[in-house]
């Protein structure tokens, strides 16, 4: 392991704006957008769609441009290096998805388009910031900064009681989660003197645990940090949707816009798992307090709970959301295994994670936006006869989310229990794969669904199908297919990323 990074001798402003000039492409077009609400000529609906677009377009073209440096900001508190570039990338895809959605969507709805778009701008720079953040306090101040733009999205549907109450759950959960974090990061502190990450961990590295209990104040010192470490991981596991701390998933993701609760179930999940694995490669991997024993625990309940649940739901959102905890469970198991092939492992899955529910929530957008059927479940029987293009594509993402080989859901599982295994964890191992095979009921009962005789007539789809939607079903099915088939282009992107973690 290195010592901390030399970042005094680099830190001048220009080197610093240069490590954040995507994120700051991104909050310029927000601002773009949200003005076109003076200008009456200007304020229509497909302005803002296509503005949104384009900054993100941008945004991708400069993470990729300054691929390749390693840069350190503002006295160390942001970070760019190769494992930035790729999470941004996943995060840019996330909101290029959101955004293809919601026209369609925002169209047929009378809710105030500008602001919601510069909101899902807003969200992503925050999702940025928090990737790159390399200070507990950019880490505090970016999931804030995410969550209120969150908490707003999440509560945009006017008029509608059930998007109303969902909000407020989701806030009220989500500051009792901020004070956990916050109090985490005062307790580390006072015990290490460092918020830089960095610090942290050569301060841990350092120190003798066993030498230091015997002195005075030794024992109180392991104590704080063990307390922080533990109340950190709290207001993390919260925005991972881990269990038992998942309480406000259903709910929000039910209640939200079909196109906001993709948003929340990648860009947001994305983001906090990225974040807690460079947290976790530079401070929980010294395993202080039997912390992996912790985070096998939070893994094995968030399968087994987000399986159970999603198999009793009857909701298409719910159990997707359910679901989408099951799946934060195997990527923790990921993380836990460690190491380089564990990093690079979770970020495949991380990557392939965001085509297989993009593409599975536009399905249900496209179905939502027509009012042929309702978000029940039961109203799927017969849509594969109707709509075979579209059903075939659900099949398919259903599949990728029960590791179904020559799908990316499959490669994701195979890298990161194979690290697990690797690292000696097999009973947790032997546990996801039991909780796989369970899943796989849940999913291939809602293909069993679609292709049953069409007893109720399914209605129409009014018009054409948005193009936004189509594309990004096609593109999620060609990239879930392709890193299910062909995974190698895929995990070296991820084994230059994880490097630069395990290089540390």
């Amino acid at each position: 392991m290195h010592n901390v990074p030399y970042i005094y001798g680099i830190n001048f402003l220009e080197k610093s704006m240069l490590g954040i000039i995507p994120e700051a492409v991104i909050i310029i077009f927000a601002f773009m957008v949200l003005f076109l609400t003076f200008f009456e000529k200007l304020a229509k609906r497909k302005n803002a769609y296509y503005l949104s677009l384009i900054g993100i377009g941008f945004s991708m073209l400069y993470v990729l441009m300054l691929s390749g440096r390693n840069i350190y900001g503002f006295y160390g508190s942001i970070v760019f290096n190769s494992f930035d570039v790729f999470l941004f990338i996943a995060i840019l895809f996330s909101g290029m998805f959101t955004v293809l959605m919601s026209k369609d969507y925002m169209e047929n709805s009378e809710m105030p388009v500008p602001e919601y778009y510069s909101l899902i701008l807003f969200g992503l720079s925050a999702m940025m910031f928090l990737v790159s953040s390399n200070n507990l306090i950019m880490v505090f101040l970016s999931i804030e900064f995410m969550s209120i733009c969150a908490y707003i999205l999440t509560g945009y549907i006017k008029g509608n009681t059930r998007s109303t109450e969902a909000a407020l759950k989701y806030f009220i959960l989500g500051a009792f989660a901020s004070a956990f974090l916050l109090f985490g990061a005062v307790f580390i502190y006072a015990s290490t003197g460092h918020l830089n990450l960095y610090g942290i961990h050569s301060f841990l590295e350092n120190i003798s645990y066993a030498g230091s209990i015997s002195h005075s104040g030794g024992m109180g010192i392991k104590v704080y940090i063990s307390v922080g470490l533990i109340l950190f991981l709290v207001g993390l596991a919260f925005k991972m949707s881990l269990f038992p701390f998942h309480s406000w998933t259903p709910d929000a993701y039910d209640g939200a816009p079909t196109p906001i609760t993709n948003f929340m179930a990648t860009g947001i999940k994305i983001a906090a798992l990225a974040v807690f694995l460079r947290i976790y490669s530079l401070i929980y991997n010294f395993n202080i307090m039997n912390f992996n024993d912790i985070l096998w625990l939070l893994a094995v309940f968030s399968m087994t709970f987000g399986n159970i649940a999603a198999l009793l739901s009857s909701n298409i959102k719910r159990l997707l959301a359910y679901s989408s905890i099951a799946q934060a469970g195997y990527i923790l198991v990921g993380i836990i295994g460690g190491g380089f092939y564990g990093y690079s492992g979770t970020l495949f899955y991380l990557f392939s994670y965001i085509f297989m529910t993009a593409g599975a929530f536009a399905v249900v957008v496209i179905f939502e936006n027509s009012d042929i059927i309702s978000l029940d479940i039961k109203r799927y029987s017969g849509i594969g006869y109707k709509y075979p293009f579209i059903a075939a594509s659900m099949a398919f993402f259903l599949l990728s989310f029960a590791g179904i080989p020559v799908t990316s859901g499959f490669m994701g599982k195979f890298y990161v229990f194979s690290s697990a295994v690797k690292s000696g964890y097999n009973w947790l191992v032997v546990i996801a794969l039991l909780n796989s095979a369970f899943a796989a009921f849940y999913y291939i009962k809602i293909i069993v669904k679609m292709y049953m005789p069409d007893k109720e007539s399914v209605g129409v789809i009014r018009g054409a199908i948005d193009d936004g939607l189509m594309i990004t079903i096609i593109i999620c099915l060609i990239l879930t297919l392709l890193m299910g088939v062909y995974p190698q282009i895929f995990i070296n992107f991820a084994n230059n990323s994880a490097d630069s973690l395990w290089r540390i």
